[in-house]
């Protein structure tokens, strides 16, 4: 998880050093400017001591016996034989410096290392010195809440898939499992309905969870489902708990708990069809969207990415895809009025239904129905014009 980036200027770092001859050295975080990245510092080694760092050339490994920033957690022993954090040191006029490959995490303390004296090749009888830093974390937003769970509609096919739970904010992924529940109309809890996995799916701003139901006992003739019966059941009610216990970054619990109650229909089979949407072409000159009604509601996530707008030279048109209307009515809006002419609605065959289902492609064959006689490919195109 990629935690949220303090604002460099607000980053502090203290230090304690040992005692030693000559000016004392210092270490600062320089913020990003004009396209420098943001550093870590290192001055008041002596000038002498500079240029015969620069003359050994280090390698990435060498560097790593002289100069190295690490996370403080452990024994003095432990932190003192970490790794360095992944970056970048190269030796400046006035000092040496670190890029961090990746951004520090703000709240989590750090210990810089320094040993000119361990440099390979030269012969430097600069102390070696250390001190401990800390990134603050920025001043707590507001508290996180459930912003939405979908498929958003309350009622879904016996064979749904997935649900996406939507945050307003990062929260805290320690034991994500045991702060959802799924309740049968019956009281009964339905036990590990999603397939707990060890990489959980987030989004990567950490917002977004993906929910996987357990695809043992959605799809059917697998042993699981068999042995234990499907998760959903067409014709009774669940409810869908998210408690308000779970806590964001910061350690705060969530502002409510969260429930979505909805109604299991039959299993859908059915296969996405494009050419079943209707279209609603803007007027040219204008940046109204391009409105689409779908035939069914599909998976929210993958319609914001499988969608596209082409013109009639082949050149993508650059604009918007937004998903509503319980994932059955999406709007393109361009980013330039839109031109007279004719267009084309690009949909890669990967999207989905709530189901799995894809374009021209069920997720399961049912022996009994007839195979779709409509041609699939990659990629379907719906032509419409501009006037």
């Amino acid at each position: 998880m990629t935690a949220p980036r303090a604002p460099l200027a607000a980053l502090l770092l203290f230090a304690a050093l040992s005692p030693a001859r000559g000016a004392e050295p210092n270490a600062e975080l320089r913020p990003s400017k004009d396209g420098v990245p943001a550093a870590v510092v290192v001055t008041g080694i002596e000038k002498l001591h500079l240029t015969a760092l620069a003359a050994a050339k280090l390698t990435a490994d060498e560097w790593l016996r002289v100069a190295r920033l690490v996370v403080d957690e452990g024994t003095p022993e432990e932190v003192a034989k970490k790794q360095g954090v992944a970056g970048v040191w190269v030796v400046t006029d006035d000092g040496l410096r670190f890029e961090p490959l990746f951004p520090l995490v703000p709240g989590t303390k750090y210990r810089l290392f320094v040993a000119p004296g361990a440099a390979p090749r030269v012969k430097i009888t600069a102390a070696s010195f250390e001190r401990a830093m800390l990134v603050p974390k920025p001043p707590p937003g507001p508290r996180v809440s459930v912003a939405g769970v979908f498929p958003s509609a309350n009622r879904l096919p016996e064979n749904t898939l997935r649900f996406y739970v939507q945050f307003s904010g990062p929260v805290s992924r320690a034991a994500t499992y045991r702060h959802i529940k799924l309740i049968r109309d019956d009281g009964q809890q339905v036990l590990t309905p999603f397939l707990e996995i060890d990489e959980q799916l987030w989004s990567p701003d950490g917002t977004r969870l993906t929910l996987l139901f357990d695809p043992g006992r959605v799809k059917r003739g697998l042993m699981p489902r068999e042995e234990d019966g499907p998760i959903l059941q067409e014709g009774r009610r669940y409810t869908f708990e998210i408690d308000a216990a779970w806590e964001d970054l910061d350690g705060r619990p969530l502002t409510a708990k969260f429930t979505k109650v909805f109604s299991v229909s039959a299993p859908d089979d059915e296969p996405v069809w494009p050419g079943d949407w209707a279209l609603m072409p803007p007027r040219a000159g204008s940046d109204a969207p391009l409105i689409i009604r779908l035939a069914k509601p599909l998976d929210r996530a993958l319609l914001a990415r499988l969608l596209s707008v082409r013109d009639a030279t082949g050149k993508t048109v650059e604009g918007v895809v937004t998903v509503g209307g319980g994932e059955r009515v999406v709007t393109f809006a361009p980013a330039r009025v839109w031109g007279r002419g004719e267009y084309k609605l690009i949909v890669d065959a990967r999207l989905e239904d709530v189901c799995g289902n894809r374009v021209g492609e069920p997720f399961e064959l049912d022996v009994l129905k007839p195979i779709p006689e409509r041609a699939v490919t990659k990629v379907a195109e719906r032509p419409f014009a501009v006037k």
